[in-house]
């Protein structure tokens, strides 16, 4: 006899490692559910609207749209603490516990705005596994993309790449020895 598979459960999160939903707005996590995400998602936008936690929650509204319809889903919002480490890490493991009290789910989708909240990776991953992962990245300014891909190409030209580092290397080596 075939067993039915359940439906999964899935749990899309935005993590702020670092708190600035906090500090900036005054709003702690965890925050659970589309309508309180997008309230605090437009408080931030409001509050400083250059921060990319802002696109990241807006991102992980969007993941949960697009899976609801197929899958029991949830979206929630995790915060840190002010200083990332050991203190904020304690606190987003006591806040997905709350989540995962509510939403008990089968795996999580991480929708994260950078290197610094994939540092919480192993902590999700001990509650429940990680089925996705999506990286928001803000698209900046023409004038401020072509820069970075002048440079990065500029790089990539093994002479002027080698003078580049050289130069700034030994003026830098200069002046510690003066």
């Amino acid at each position: 006899m075939v067993k039915m598979a359940e439906k999964e459960r899935l749990l899309i999160l935005s993590v702020d490692r670092d708190n600035d939903l906090g500090k900036k707005t005054g709003i702690q996590g965890p925050v659970i559910g589309r309508k309180d995400c997008i309230k605090a998602a437009a408080t931030m936008a409001i509050a400083d609207p250059s921060e990319s936690d802002t696109n990241c929650i807006f991102g992980a509204i969007k993941k949960f749209d697009e899976i609801k319809e197929h899958n029991d889903a949830q979206v929630a919002i995790l915060t840190g603490h002010g200083k990332t480490g050991f203190e904020s890490d304690r606190k987003i493991i006591q806040q997905l516990d709350i989540v995962l009290d509510s939403f008990p789910a089968t795996g999580i989708i991480l929708v994260t705005d950078g290197a610094e909240d994939d540092q919480v990776i192993p902590i999700l991953q001990g509650r429940a596994p990680i089925v996705s992962k999506e990286t928001i990245i803000v698209k900046q300014a023409s004038e401020v993309e072509s820069t970075y891909y002048t440079i990065k190409q500029a790089l990539n030209d093994p002479d002027f790449s080698r003078t580049f580092i050289l130069v700034p290397g030994i003026v830098v080596l200069l002046w510690g020895i003066l």
